[in-house]
């Protein structure tokens, strides 16, 4: 990274429409999204700079990577910030800047204040705290609450902004409704920076566009390695974060997290394979499989096509041979195997590898070419039925759940809301011994949290799904 340094920035009229809730309150960040942005000079206006402001006393290190950064019952009125991060010119958006995000609770009073006796429900020491990266298009998002005052200061929210080439801007965010903004000499000199806000039923909303001094536009997702390509050289520093051999920079980071769900694990490993090969889909969409662990041996049966596995594991053994075709790769350190395709061809079934030892597989994930998060069946009993992980999830409108039911008995299936109502049957009858596939379609439902709950008999298993629309 090059030599960073303060520069100062300002903000600029144009604003870009609201980034939907559920772009980017998801696994703490917001998704790809397109807005269109004129810049300053094509409407006769001078581009300027984002103004800096005072960094203060409150500022702290390591802060967790999320976009809610108010837990759901922290005390004050909701507040949903967006826009995007622009380079010098206004217009050309910057991909990976990671913007940092304080500020004091409703009471006026931040999170390392040992006074601080209001707010933080969850017992957070990153109360009111988080980062975030700015996607593709430059745009972040984040939800939180209306600040405080405090010693006479107006509300504010502290922000710090590094872009990938080393610019930092240092800078805090007002709003116009604030009379304490008159006596205050940096509110006073915070132009654009001094929010007008917009309630609906959800809260309030505002938006900032932050214009910095850099012409680089950003991270490429893959390229872990930052050199400007993505290659295999990038697919072995993923895998090197994953086993833990590699520790990561926040840059590193965001590259590597192709779906930008705050994890990096195979399905950004089969992700980043897909798109150095230009896209790899296959028809057979994975949708679930059953792994067996017998006689030093581990063996996998898919229903589709397997693209990547990671094994989380504990137990000591080793890996002795595998059965896996050339194109396939193979690693395991520190309790975890990564097993995943490196050219496209077909799934692998059958046997996966023999090993020596005592082994237990812990959790797992296995993925399709979609980069679809499931898990499959360890040691199924054969006496036991089973509901397989939903698919698409999230998904909008309609998911998929798929019954294994190894005799025939009385099934019923249905779909509840966090409250543990019941707001439709999928199906309740007589079921026969095999598989079964059901679509709950959730078009009239709104964006939430559900649950799938399958009894048979005395045996009762629930998944979750989650609604994004």
């Amino acid at each position: 990274m090059r030599d960073r340094m303060n520069k100062n920035i300002k903000i600029i009229d144009t604003k870009p429409s609201p980034i939907s809730r559920s772009e980017f309150i998801v696994k703490g960040s917001i998704l790809a999204g397109s807005t269109i942005l004129l810049p300053k000079y094509v409407l006769g206006q001078e581009c300027d700079l984002t103004t800096d402001d005072i960094l203060g006393p409150y500022f702290v290190e390591d802060a967790p990577i999320r976009t809610v950064i108010a837990h759901a019952d922290e005390p004050g009125q909701r507040l949903y910030i967006s826009g995007r991060i622009l380079q010098n010119d206004c217009e050309t958006p910057i991909s990976g800047a990671m913007l940092e995000v304080w500020q004091a609770n409703d009471a006026g009073c931040y999170s390392i204040n040992l006074e601080c006796t209001t707010g933080n429900p969850e017992n957070d020491e990153y109360n009111l705290r988080g980062k975030m990266f700015s996607n593709t298009n430059g745009q972040y998002a984040f939800e939180t609450i209306l600040p405080g005052n405090y010693a006479s200061r107006p509300m504010h929210i502290h922000i710090k902004i590094t872009t990938p080439d080393g610019e930092i801007l240092v800078s805090q965010i007002y709003f116009d409704s604030d009379p304490l903004c008159d006596t205050d000499p940096w509110c006073q000199d915070a132009g654009e920076r001094i929010l007008a806000l917009q309630e609906d039923s959800s809260g309030l909303q505002g938006q900032l566009d932050i214009v910095m001094n850099s012409t680089l536009s950003g991270i490429i997702p893959g390229d872990v390695n930052l050199d400007g390509v993505v290659n295999v050289q990038d697919i072995v520093l993923a895998v090197g974060i994953i086993l833990g051999n590699v520790q990561p920079d926040d840059f590193q980071m965001y590259a590597a997290d192709l779906n930008q769900d705050t994890e990096i694990d195979i399905l950004d490993i089969v992700l980043m394979v897909s798109q150095i090969l230009g896209g790899r889909r296959s028809s057979q969409q994975l949708q679930g499989g059953h792994l067996k662990i017998e006689d030093g041996r581990v063996n996998i049966s898919t229903v589709g096509e397997v693209a990547g596995i990671q094994l989380f594991t504990k137990g000591d053994f080793r890996i002795k041979n595998n059965n896996l075709p050339s194109n396939w790769k193979l690693h395991h350190e520190n309790n975890i195997i990564l097993i995943y395709n490196l050219d496209g061809g077909k799934g692998i079934s059958g046997k996966l590898f023999d090993y020596g030892g005592d082994l237990e597989i812990v959790s797992n994930i296995i993925t399709g070419w979609d980069a679809q998060r499931l898990s499959a069946d360890v040691n199924p009993n054969p006496e036991e039925f089973h509901l397989s992980e939903p698919y698409p999830n999230p998904f909008n409108p309609a998911v998929n759940i798929n019954f294994i039911q190894q005799k025939t008995s009385v099934v019923n299936i249905g779909v509840f809301d966090v409250k543990g109502r019941e707001l439709t049957i999928l199906f309740d009858g007589l079921m026969l011994r095999g598989k079964s596939g059901f679509t709950w379609n959730a078009a009239i439902y709104p964006t939430g949290i559900y649950f799938i709950k399958a009894r048979s008999g005395n045996q009762v298993q629930v998944k979750k799904v989650q609604l994004l629309k």
